[in-house]
């Protein structure tokens, strides 16, 4: 609902015309406030309202920073960080932004229609982000191959260095070119073209030639209701993304003492190792753990055995607490301190009959924790560390109400 009077022409948006143009002068129409903005209403304007999947722009009005600009009943309105009282006002956007959703729109436009031309995968969602943009496509799966084939002719287009243009057409005209999707209103529809390659009704900002998009680049995709989303960046999005990559690869083989181009093989090296000496770690482990329990129970009568420690982890109490068991009598309660949190294991010997689920329950209604397990063995996670103790106590309480056992 406008705040408004509304009685104002719809704002003319000189972006349709010239979506490179910079800087411009208007005469304000309306003021209102809108979440403890300002806002201003021009005759005319240069900044693009978010819509469509892309982001607003930014800019100045007469120095005053333009934070926000949104379309309302056909007005566009400019939040501003604070008021300006002119009548008359000098336009700026701030280009570098614009330029940027041109090339990532003009790039989706490019990329969307590769995807229907080799694969019949039709563009269902876009959407413009700060780092990179998405695409949703109408594809349950799509091969390696394929997908290489989709960005190379995306890139091929783009370095061709096509015209785009753009055009208004009545209802009857537009159903005489082949749009790539059906428009969403009738009446007078923006078509964006990309010669010979692609028409799209839209109505946001794009490149004159298909060369200003620079490189296409997919960097992922993922599963979304049954469809296929893919990341893609364009430009100079594509260069930051190389540069971030570069970095992260000439890091990782400094790492490992290599050359770039052998760092793969080196990782996998590498994780082999360490799997292996995994492998030996756990069974030396559980051989360490069947000695320590053997010291314990020579040195301890009680047939609750508690312990906190602080430097084992959730694994090493586990296999300690099963070899007690094993070994003897006993029940145990043993818990190990996280980072922020605790793991704590409760195990009894078959021939002491306890149920530790049904000790798991009360415990639960003392204190919060996550986990299970059967009847012998119980693993839980306490998520406030400084509890440990606490649940150590109330384990051990309630092992004893129910054995009769200390």
């Amino acid at each position: 609902m406008a705040d408004y009077q509304n009685g104002f022409q719809p704002t003319i948006r000189l972006y349709y015309e010239d979506a490179y143009l910079q800087e411009f002068t208007a005469r304000v129409v309306g003021r209102v406030n809108r979440e403890g903005f300002p806002v201003v209403i021009l005759d005319r304007t240069a900044f693009y309202p978010e819509s469509g999947g892309q982001p607003h722009d930014t800019g100045w009005l007469n120095e005053v920073r333009v934070i926000r600009v949104e379309e309302e009943e056909g007005l566009i309105l400019h939040f501003l960080e604070k008021e300006i009282t002119s009548e008359e006002v000098a336009g700026k956007i701030d280009w570098p932004r614009r330029f940027d959703h041109m090339q990532q729109h003009t790039g989706q436009h490019i990329l969307s229609q590769a995807f229907y031309e080799l694969l019949k995968g039709e563009t269902l969602s876009f959407h413009l982000g700060q780092e990179d943009s998405t695409v949703e496509i109408g594809l349950p799966a799509i091969k390696d191959e394929a997908l290489g084939r989709v960005e190379e002719l995306a890139n091929r287009i783009a370095f061709s260095n096509l015209e785009v243009k753009n055009y208004f057409l009545s209802d009857e005209e537009v159903s005489r070119i082949p749009l790539r999707k059906p428009p969403k209103k009738a009446g007078l529809i923006r078509v964006v073209e990309i010669a010979g390659f692609d028409y799209s009704a839209c109505g946001g900002t794009h490149c004159r030639q298909t060369g200003e998009v620079g490189l296409i680049k997919i960097l992922k995709q993922e599963k979304i209701r049954g469809n296929l989303r893919f990341s893609f960046v364009c430009g100079f999005r594509a260069l930051r993304e190389f540069e971030k990559r570069r970095s992260w690869l000439q890091g990782t083989a400094r790492l490992f003492s290599s050359e770039e181009s052998e760092v793969f093989s080196c990782a996998e090296k590498n994780l082999a190792e360490l799997k292996n000496l995994k492998k030996k770690q756990k069974k030396l482990e559980e051989k360490l753990s069947q000695y320590e329990a053997r010291e314990i129970l020579n040195s301890n009568q009680s047939k609750i055995i508690r312990g906190l420690f602080s430097e084992k982890s959730p694994e090493e109490i586990k296999y300690l607490a099963l070899h007690l068991v094993h070994q003897a009598e006993v029940m145990t309660a043993l818990a190990a301190l996280g980072q922020d949190h605790f793991h704590l294991v409760l195990a009894a010997s078959d021939k002491i009959g306890v149920d530790l689920r049904e000790v798991l329950k009360e415990l639960r209604g003392k204190i919060e924790l996550k986990g299970g397990g059967s009847s012998t063995l119980v693993e839980l996670v306490g998520i406030k560390k400084e509890r440990a103790e606490e649940a150590l106590r109330l384990a051990v309480e309630i092992l004893v109400q129910k054995t009769g056992l200390q």
